[in-house]
């Protein structure tokens, strides 16, 4: 311990938290005096500093229980599910998400800033306290895809562009996708997919399934399930790819003939997605009515009570629709009636 209070550094943090936390664009006047000397932050400002200060934080909330780390990366904005504008809209969206007590998610919080601060002063400045103290040595410059992962929630790429068919008017329901990715370092050799699959609320308590299969882009090596309803199939590339370089990959998503699916798609992304162009096609003579999803939070996708902009079919019984700049944690998408 070097004397500092940790008391002081555990108010920095909370300060740090408010607003969109370290997506704020106003980072540097927000970063305290301790944050600086600590993480050695010294004179960065704009992206070298957010970087370098996710970085460090990701590396301290890692050493923390896994309830309290997952509070305070949320209220920080460090986790990529979390994008939201306001802290008290990110720990709604984690109450709700992880059917949790708000005022417990309070508690919490407080509790993981009071153990980080602790913990930040016990282990004292770290790598580069000179460059920290006088400002005249600079941090090592780091590329425009290192700054892109550390704000973007993920080490080694992310989404420029998804185009999704969701075809309503074959044997069963299937979904044609593909994806446009930038790698973020060099090496990336694999991406591992998401894709839920929820029940609705009067489907058999039977277990679920999809199947999955790509068109082209690469070769799927396995699929990662977690509960009954979350698929992730880890897809290899052909090739590694290097920092900065695109890639494109699709896959076709299908649902098992009889298996009964929720009335939407819905894009919920976890790392940067820039763009989404949708589509969905209805049987022939269908009448369905469309709402957009733009931007709401995964619980409210199901919730009908809430009044959404309609979607008109055009003459070949199809809806589509654009998204730009999708934000963290958040839904975009079509839902039908």
């Amino acid at each position: 311990m070097d004397g500092t209070d940790p008391a002081a550094m555990h108010a920095e943090l909370r300060s740090l938290a408010r607003g969109r936390g370290l997506r704020s664009a106003n980072l540097d006047a927000r970063t305290g005096p301790l944050l600086r000397r600590y993480a050695a932050l010294g004179d960065l400002s704009g992206g070298p500093l957010r970087s370098r200060l996710v970085g460090w934080l990701g590396e301290r909330l890692a050493a923390l229980p896994e309830d309290l780390r997952l509070v305070a990366g949320v209220s920080l904005g460090v986790d990529p599910r979390a994008g939201h504008r306001l802290l008290t809209e990110r720990l709604s969206w984690l109450a709700v998400e992880f059917e949790r007590d708000p005022r417990t998610l309070r508690r919490r919080g407080q509790e993981a800033f009071r153990l980080l601060a602790e913990m930040i002063i016990a282990g004292g400045g770290q790598d580069g306290v000179g460059q920290a103290r006088g400002g005249q040595e600079t941090h090592r410059r780091e590329t425009s895809a290192a700054r892109d992962a550390a704000v973007s929630g993920t080490a080694g790429w992310y989404v420029e562009r998804v185009w999704a068919l969701v075809r309503l008017d074959a044997p069963t329901p299937e979904l044609l996708e593909s994806r446009r990715i930038v790698a973020l370092e060099d090496g990336l050799r694999e991406v591992a997919l998401s894709m839920s699959l929820p029940r609705p609320p009067d489907a058999p308590p039977s277990p679920r399934d999809l199947g999955v299969d790509v068109m082209f882009g690469g070769r799927i090596v396995r699929v990662d399930r977690r509960g009954d309803t979350l698929f992730s199939p880890v897809l290899r590339l052909p090739r590694p790819l290097g920092a900065e370089e695109r890639h494109e990959f699709g896959c076709v998503w299908r649902v098992p003939p009889g298996q009964p699916m929720m009335p939407h798609y819905a894009m919920n992304p976890t790392v940067r997605c820039d763009a989404l162009d949708l589509r969905v096609r209805f049987p022939e003579g269908a009448e369905p009515r469309v709402h957009r999803l733009d931007g709401l939070p995964l619980r409210a996708v199901e919730d009908l009570t809430i009044d959404l902009p309609d979607v008109p079919l055009d003459g070949a019984g199809e809806v589509s629709a654009r998204f730009g700049h999708l934000g963290l944690g958040l839904s975009y998408g079509l839902r039908w009636t």
